[in-house]
């Protein structure tokens, strides 16, 4: 039987039989394979039984690009998929194994810190480099006497002099020939971060690390849409504290919610479990008495009871 092998930092996530005539890949949830990304579209690629032949379509085009074997792959244009071939959709790596043909060779993992099951911590990316604007070089003539008239483009006091205009407004002018990168999460300059969630309405925290907010910046919007939802708070936590849950519900006591952490909050560039507990009071569904257990390691753990939308704890 044919299979997909899904892969990321070298971990082989899952392993999913191809059983179905179709399959759909995408960011969220109500996808037969769902890739919860950023970069991963909603409706990222598909995968479709012809004649016994599998092909692999993708969907997104140029906003989230797909990759067969290192070739990108046009926009609904169907590609035959032979044992061994790897898909590659943003970080995620899927590698297509017919079943008659035996399995690929293991990749030494590169994991995250997992314990428990699906219980994962990531630590943070470092912060994007960030490249000023050049400065004028200090003995090259002022690239404003190129405007004037040729005799006073000779005159070396003129050219120190449009030297201190050339300071101050070239920087500006190399700023808004790229305007446009302001207003992408992944560009812009770390101080524009917390205008764009006031001017999106979102909530951002300074102490978060750089990667997490540009990140959150990128989804928040998104998430909204799944805000109340096991798969939102899901990738909510994952977003910002790079925190898989495990949520659990009790059926005997309705409404309410146990949200099951690794505890790898030690670290500098990480929140508290205070700041957790209280994430996860915002983006948990509404009338639902939630806790958060942390776990350190197997059989040794911390709760804190999160209020409900009342403000009664739970």
């Amino acid at each position: 039987m044919a299979q997909l092998h899904v892969r990321q930092r070298g971990e082989v996530l899952r392993v999913l039989p191809l059983e179905m005539r179709h399959l759909s890949i995408g960011r969220t949830p109500d996808n037969g394979l769902p890739l919860r990304e950023a970069s991963v579209a909603v409706r990222h690629a598909e995968i479709t039984a012809e004649n016994g032949v599998l092909l692999l379509t993708a969907l997104a085009g140029d906003q989230a690009l797909t990759y067969v074997n290192g070739q990108r792959l046009a926009a609904h244009q169907p590609w035959r998929l032979e044992h061994g071939d790897e898909i590659q959709i943003g970080p995620f790596t899927v590698a297509f194994l017919n079943g008659d043909q035996g399995a690929l060779p293991d990749v030494e993992p590169v994991r995250a810190l997992v314990v428990q099951g699906q219980l994962a911590a990531h630590p943070a990316p470092p912060p994007f480099a960030t490249y000023p604007a050049p400065m004028p070089a200090r003995n090259s003539p002022a690239l404003y006497t190129q405007f004037l008239p040729p005799l006073f483009q000779e005159s070396e006091f003129l050219s120190r002099y449009l030297k201190i205009f050339e300071v101050i407004w070239e920087p500006m002018q190399v700023r808004q020939d790229h305007l446009e990168a302001h207003f992408d999460a992944r560009l812009a300059p770390p101080q524009i971060l917390p205008w764009m969630a006031q001017w999106l309405g979102v909530p951002l925290d300074l102490h978060w690390p750089e990667a997490r907010q540009r990140a959150w910046m990128r989804e928040a919007v998104f998430l909204y849409r799944w805000r109340g939802t096991r798969y939102g708070l899901t990738r909510a936590l994952e977003t910002v504290f790079g925190l898989t849950p495990v949520l659990q519900e009790d059926p005997e006591h309705p409404h309410t919610l146990e949200v099951l952490l690794l505890d790898s909050l030690d670290g500098p560039d990480t929140a508290s479990r205070e700041a957790v507990a209280d994430f996860v009071q915002r983006h948990a569904p509404a009338h639902t008495r939630v806790t958060v257990t942390f776990t350190e390691a197997p059989g040794a753990s911390q709760k804190i009871p999160v209020p409900d939308r009342t403000g009664t704890p739970a």
